[in-house]
């Protein structure tokens, strides 16, 4: 069954993970929706429609959400836990927002309704994690995401809605959009530090450790699963391995010196004396018994994208 033509609804489409999938659905010949409460531009020339709406509000999303949609990706999310009125908020939009979707969708459900929660609902940053592992979210970004699945599984009990539930590590890649929120993030962060400054900079030692995924192997991933009847289940997507924030910098080095055929420095905060915890491994075996995935590096892959990116913006 192939995607052509699919109507397909993302949520959070210009955000950072959102743009990504609304690139990838779009390439695939389908017609793409982004659900948004702000319009941004995408800095790529592909179809896509635009669906203003405030997921807090049912009255917004039952205004907006009036048509059938073969696809439904949910990745609209508060996920910025350092602004002030987080905890508020996120309860608002990633648990309410999601239940206010599932109302207005819940007579007219689409064949597939996908949602991104995080493997923070764990609570656990060390040591091996699977599905079956016990969930004590330690923070308001991991419980409003548990709180927003149980209301995606409350609605296929009550309404048939066929879901996936996808527990998502740290996603990475190049911006779709220059104005992006997320250009805090470490590969983003120092690739564009070391474009604009010449400067690799770690505010640590640069020994801390995070599983990453690739977002194209995200975007792949969640096309096998729409390619196929619906799962109903819960799954870990990951890069299945621990890379240092020294890795990551590494990488950026190498494409820098590939880039600009020069070398450069990485700085560490020598000042750090903290030690490595035990890395995190998320095990995603559950999910490769129905997609095809080898979670491969690529961050020197999208530094120099990054790079590109960011030299195009100033060519403009």
């Amino acid at each position: 069954m192939g995607l052509t033509k699919k109507k397909v609804l993302i949520t959070g489409g210009f955000g950072n993970l959102g743009s990504w999938l609304t690139h990838h659905y779009a390439s695939n010949n389908c017609d793409v929706f982004v659900l948004t409460k702000r319009f941004r531009k995408l800095e790529f020339d592909l179809p896509y429609n635009v669906i203003e709406c405030d997921i807090s509000s049912i009255e917004s999303c039952k205004a907006a959400i009036q048509q059938h949609f073969d696809i439904i990706i949910h990745t609209a999310s508060m996920n910025d836990n350092f602004v002030e009125g987080y905890a508020q908020d996120a309860i608002i939009v990633n648990a309410l927002g999601t239940r206010n979707i599932l109302e207005t969708i819940k007579n007219n459900p689409p064949e597939h309704f996908i949602y991104f929660s995080t493997f923070h609902v764990y609570g656990k940053y060390t040591g091996d994690i699977s599905e079956t592992t016990e969930l004590i979210p330690m923070n308001d970004y991991g419980t409003t995401h548990l709180f927003a699945e149980y209301y995606v599984k409350q609605f296929h009990k009550t309404h048939q809605i066929p879901y996936t539930i996808i527990r998502l590590s740290n996603s990475y890649g190049c911006p779709k959009d220059y104005n992006s929120s997320k250009w805090y993030l470490i590969l983003n962060d120092l690739s564009k530090s070391a474009y604009e400054k010449d400067l690799i900079k770690l505010n640590g030692n640069g020994l801390a450790t995070r599983d990453f995924i690739w977002m194209g192997d995200v975007c792949n991933t969640i096309q096998q699963l729409t390619e196929m009847p619906s799962t109903n289940d819960t799954f870990n997507l990951s890069g299945e391995k621990a890379y240092s924030l020294l890795d990551v910098a590494e990488a950026v080095k190498e494409a820098y010196i590939e880039y600009f055929n020069k070398d450069i420095q990485i700085h560490i905060n020598k000042e750090d004396k903290s030690i490595a915890k035990p890395p995190i491994v998320i095990n995603s075996s559950k999910i490769k018994q129905y997609v095809n995935y080898s979670a491969k590096s690529h961050f020197k892959d999208e530094a120099l994208k990054i790079f590109d990116f960011l030299k195009k913006k100033i060519n403009e």
